[in-house]
C-alpha cells in the first residue's frame, strides 16, 4: 500500500494569493491567452454622456408636475378650504328702497324735498329680508316691506314654481317661477355676501305683476312641489294667473293690503293681486 504525503514545506494555511489587479489588459489585447499568468483583469466601462434631448425631456416633465400639482393644489383649496355655499344657508340682509320708483308713487312729493319725504314716510332707506337658500329652493321672509303685506317667498327651481304664502291671510298662492327677476340659488348666496361686505349698488327697480287668483283651491298639494307643499301644509293653495285687463271692483283701502313685495336678486317684484277680496268671500262660504 502506497501512502501520498504532503511535502514537509508545505503548510496547512498556505494559500496561492493573487493581487486583484496586477496588469491593465490594453485594448489590443484581446486573446486571454496573451494575458500574462497571474494577472488580474481589469475591466473598464466607458461612461455614457447624457444627451441635450434627454435633459429637456427631463427638465419638461419636472415643469409639468410642478404645474400639475398647482393646479391640483388650487382645486382643493377652492373646493375644500376655501369658505364656500354650505348646503343650506341661512341669513339676512338689507334692500335698499329705490327713491324713484317710490317717490314716483306719490305724486305729491317734491324733488328739493326728497331727503325729508324718504326720512318721514320710510323712516330708514333698507328694508330687510331673511333668506334660506339650499340647493334647490329659496326662502325668502318679507316682513317688513312700505306699502306691502307680511309674506313668505319659495321658489322650487325643481318645479319651476313660486308659492307665496299669506302669513296675514293663512293662504298660499303658487304662479310659475320668474327666472329673469329671481337669481337661481348660488348667485343669490354670492350677492348677499357681497352685500355683506359693503357692496350696495344692486339693482332694486321695482318690478309690478298684477295677477288674480283662480278658484277652486288646489286639493293636491304635491302637484306644487314638495317644498311649498311642505310651507302650505293645511292651508288653502290657489293658483294665480298673469291679469291681462278688464274692469275689476276692489275697494281702495285694500290695494296695499293686497300686495306681495320680494328682492330676490333681480329688481324688487310687487305681485298684486288684484281680487283678494273675492277669496275672502269665497272662503267665507
Amino acid at each position: 500500500m502506497t501512502i501520498i504525503t504532503k511535502p514537509v514545506s508545505e503548510k496547512k494555511g498556505d494559500k496561492l494569493v493573487v493581487p486583484l489587479v496586477r496588469y491593465a489588459v490594453s485594448p489590443s489585447q484581446t486573446n486571454l491567452d496573451e494575458v500574462e499568468t497571474g494577472s488580474t483583469l481589469s475591466l473598464q466601462r466607458r461612461a455614457h454622456r447624457v444627451s441635450n434631448l434627454t435633459t429637456c425631456c427631463l427638465l419638461l416633465t419636472a415643469l409639468s408636475v410642478v404645474g400639475l400639482g398647482i393646479i391640483g393644489g388650487s382645486f382643493l383649496y377652492d373646493q375644500y378650504i376655501k369658505v364656500q355655499r354650505p348646503s343650506r344657508f341661512t341669513g339676512y340682509a338689507q334692500i335698499p328702497y329705490n327713491k324713484d320708483d317710490m317717490l314716483n308713487d306719490d305724486p305729491s312729493y317734491n324733488m328739493e324735498t326728497t331727503d325729508q319725504w324718504l326720512a318721514a314716510e320710510f323712516k330708514s332707506p333698507y328694508f330687510q329680508e331673511e333668506f334660506e337658500i339650499d340647493d334647490d329652493y329659496e326662502k325668502i321672509d318679507v316682513p317688513d316691506f312700505k306699502n306691502g303685506r307680511n309674506g313668505r317667498f319659495i321658489h322650487d327651481f325643481n318645479t319651476n314654481t313660486t308659492g307665496i304664502i299669506d302669513i296675514t291671510g293663512n293662504r298660499c298662492f303658487v304662479m310659475p317661477l320668474n327666472r329673469e327677476n329671481v337669481l337661481p340659488p348660488k348667485s343669490l348666496f354670492d350677492l348677499i355676501h357681497k352685500m355683506w361686505d359693503g357692496y350696495y349698488n344692486v339693482d332694486t327697480k321695482v318690478v309690478r305683476q298684477t295677477m288674480r287668483v283662480v278658484t277652486p283651491a288646489i286639493t293636491d298639494p304635491k302637484t306644487i312641489g314638495s317644498y311649498i307643499g311642505r310651507e302650505c301644509d293645511g292651508k288653502p293653495i290657489y293658483k294665480l294667473e298673469t291679469y291681462i285687463g278688464g274692469v275689476v271692483k276692489r275697494s281702495a283701502d285694500l290695494h296695499d293690503e293686497a300686495k306681495f313685495a320680494q328682492f330676490a336678486g333681480k329688481g324688487i317684484t310687487e305681485v298684486d293681486i288684484i281680487n283678494l277680496e273675492d277669496i275672502t268671500e269665497y272662503e267665507r262660504h
